[in-house]
This record gives structure tokens, C-alpha cells and sequence, in this order.
């Protein structure tokens, strides 16, 4: 069953905290009274333990944030974060796009793009000079 984890009150007086670091990330294991995140209050900076053992499942509120006591900052147990698939490396598409039945040009480039040198240096042949 979850546990949701709290942004404690650590003085009569203090309504709010900041989150400063997340000492765990979504996906790992964390015994009871283990630090789990550092918050930062008008009159107190702290680590704030884990209030039972098991999978750190979500992280509600971000670094930086600031909450009001009470609110619920994390989730402990229920269903392990759903992990990521791997990033695929990309081909390049300009190649695939511009010709996608051919291979990649040569370094020496292609008959079209000799072509085009051949061409334009005809055509700057006849341009008047200064």
C-alpha cells in the first residue's frame, strides 16, 4: 500500500518549506528513517527521513519548490516508475530524405554536384571584373 510523504512542521511557527535537494530518486529502495530530501524553512534547514521502507514510486514536488506543511511531496511504494526504453541512435535523414533509395555520397561527391562546380565556374567566367 503507498505511503504519501509529507512536508513535516518543524516549528509552532512555520507554515512552509522549501525543497532543497532530493537525496533519492523515483525508482529507489529507501529504508525508514533514511534521509530522503533536505528542506529549508525560515528558521531551520533539515533532512527529512523516510517515514517507512520501500520503492520511492513518485516525486510530487520538484527541487526549488516551495509548499505549505502537510502537502504531500512524495510517494512511497505502490507501482515502480515505469522506466524509459532506450534512446535509438538516428540515421542521418537529410541522406535518406533527399534520395531515400540511395546510399551516402562518396567524400568525393556526386556527378551532380561536379556538375554544378563545372557550371558555375563557366558562369563566373563572364562576370565583368572591377
Amino acid at each position: 500500500m503507498p505511503t504519501d510523504v509529507i512536508m513535516p512542521q518543524m516549528g509552532e511557527s512555520i507554515v512552509e518549506g522549501t525543497i532543497t535537494k532530493w537525496l533519492k530518486r523515483p525508482g529507489d529502495r529507501v529504508e525508514k528513517d533514511e534521509p530522503l530530501f533536505e528542506i529549508s524553512t525560515d528558521k531551520v534547514d533539515a533532512e527529512i527521513p523516510s517515514p517507512e521502507a520501500g520503492i520511492l514510486s513518485e516525486i510530487k514536488v520538484p527541487e526549488g519548490a516551495t509548499v505549505g506543511i502537510n502537502t504531500v511531496v512524495a510517494v512511497i511504494g505502490g507501482s515502480a516508475p515505469v522506466a524509459k526504453p532506450p534512446r535509438t541512435e538516428r540515421k542521418s535523414l537529410c541522406l535518406r530524405w533527399a534520395n531515400p533509395s540511395s546510399k551516402a555520397p562518396s567524400p568525393s561527391g556526386s556527378k551532380r554536384s561536379a556538375t554544378m562546380s563545372k557550371k558555375m565556374n563557366r558562369s563566373s567566367k563572364s562576370l565583368p571584373t572591377r
